[in-house]
């Protein structure tokens, strides 16, 4: 995914300015920065979700095919298939009143054309292969840990073959065990080919995943680079702040 000069307007305050960054396909980009940085603006305008009126300028490729202000619905369901998407907190993303089959079906089989037979196969041997049991789709999304409803969400993105996962907050919410779970998870499944951008506010959470680093500051990327690179030749003030910040590069 390429994302060049991405503007973001809410209310006619600039959110996102002139946002350049290149996601390495089949490795895993953190985007970090502090609360109100423009990270989560960032994944709307990607995800066409933004509020009502905003305005958004730039492009934003994957494949070769503009995502962003994506007007036909063929093509807008094109973009769903390539680009999965988890959110901070999963137990919001599900409906507390239906089964986890219906929802999980909703996520992926149908978004694959697949009958709900074939679902029910394929993504039984999913969640076999990320520790769940597929019992786990009898049940309501409330019976569930979110550890488990964050493998639920791995789970559909496995299924749809994603070439993108984006990843917004997704370790916020959880424990530090669960954490370092999810963690493995997401690298098991950029393993597989998947590129990920990982968003977070968390310096230690991205040290331990990611293969590259973006800092994001009052709407701007001001940092790119290997996270290697980054860590031991930092040139903005505010990434160099980060980093001394982080208990892990403390430990070291």
């Amino acid at each position: 995914m390429d994302i060049k000069d991405l503007s973001v307007k809410i209310r006619g305050k600039t959110v996102v300015r002139n946002l350049t960054l290149s996601l390495p396909p089949g490795k895993i980009t953190a985007l970090i920065g502090e609360s109100g940085s423009g990270k989560s603006m960032t994944v709307a305008a990607l995800l066409n979700v933004l509020p009502v009126g905003s305005e958004v300028t730039g492009s934003a490729e994957l494949n070769g095919r503009e995502l962003l202000n994506i007007q036909d619905e063929k093509l807008a369901s094109q973009h769903r298939q390539q680009v999965f998407t988890i959110f901070q907190d999963a137990l919001n993303s599900f409906n507390p009143s239906l089964k986890m089959k219906k929802q999980l079906y909703q996520f992926s089989g149908k978004k694959m054309g697949d009958s709900f037979p074939v679902f029910k196969g394929r993504m039984r041997e999913i969640l076999k292969n990320l520790e769940l049991s597929p019992e786990i789709m009898e049940q309501y999304p409330f019976e569930l840990s979110g550890g488990m409803l964050q493998r639920c969400m791995i789970a559909c993105a496995v299924y749809v073959k994603a070439s993108v996962l984006i990843a917004d907050e997704p370790t916020s919410s959880i424990d530090m065990l669960i954490k370092k779970e999810f963690i493995s998870l997401l690298k098991r499944l950029n393993e597989g080919g998947t590129t990920v951008l990982l968003i977070t506010h968390d310096l230690d959470v991205a040290l331990e995943a990611a293969d590259h680093l973006a800092v994001i500051h009052k709407g701007e990327v001001v940092e790119t680079g290997e996270l290697a690179v980054v860590i031991a030749q930092a040139q903005h003030a505010y990434t160099k702040k980060l980093l001394d910040s982080s208990f892990r590069l403390q430990e070291r």
